[in-house]
């Protein structure tokens, strides 16, 4: 079984895993990650996680969340450096045209 504390210490236990998919009995949905990924610690079994998400992770994403019968399976992944990189500089664009408008 594995447990995911998310950064507002929320946490979704009694989680198995099926690859790199996380299954819950409970509901999972969108919602329940937003503004929650930036740290993440995931703790299980790490005798069974051949995925390498066992420890603690900054920045991750929720790739889906799908129900299937009375589960629910969703994928986390780390950002890259790249989508990293990608973000700092929007965010820096963002707040030079912020700037500029208002001269």
């Amino acid at each position: 079984m594995f447990t995911i504390r998310l950064s507002d210490g929320s946490q979704l236990e009694g989680l198995t895993l099926n690859g790199n998919n996380f299954i819950s009995k409970n509901e999972v949905t969108e919602s329940t990650f937003v503004g929650k990924l930036a740290h993440v610690a995931i703790t299980g079994d790490a005798d069974k996680d051949e995925s390498g998400l066992i420890g603690e992770h900054t920045n991750m994403i929720l790739v889906q969340v799908k129900k299937y019968g009375d589960e629910w399976w969703f994928v986390l992944r780390d950002m890259t450096a790249q989508e990293l990189r990608d973000l700092r500089t929007d965010a820096r664009l963002s707040y030079l045209e912020m700037i500029t408008e208002e001269a």
